[in-house]
């Protein structure tokens, strides 16, 4: 194999790679957004039976208030589960958050 053949397939591999780097950026960048996404959704769930709660004990009937308590245990629950879950994903993924910041630089 002559020196032109080698630096002719280093050439290859290097573009390879580039698009491999490439492709993992975005793919970091993608997987972390929906992780962040995640969290927003748990805080929205919880905002909104939060917002339930209050619109019950507001109207002033115990039938109200009763439903407005239920609505609000059954987003919070929904909201802390979500929550629970961006904490694992978050931890998970800790690595590839660590590893985004190298292929910046």
């Amino acid at each position: 194999m002559s020196k032109k053949d080698v630096d002719e397939k280093l050439m290859d591999w290097n573009k390879i790679f580039e698009e491999l780097t490439l492709d993992t950026k975005a793919l970091i960048k993608d997987l972390l957004e929906g992780i962040n996404y995640i969290a927003f959704s748990a805080l929205i769930m919880i905002l909104i039976g939060s917002a339930a709660l209050i619109i019950g004990i507001d109207r002033g009937g115990a039938k109200y208030a009763a439903m407005g308590l239920i609505i609000f245990s059954i987003a919070a629950g929904n909201g802390a589960m979500t929550f629970r879950k961006w904490w694992a994903l978050k931890k998970k993924y800790e690595l590839l958050n660590a590893l985004q910041g190298k292929l910046q630089s």
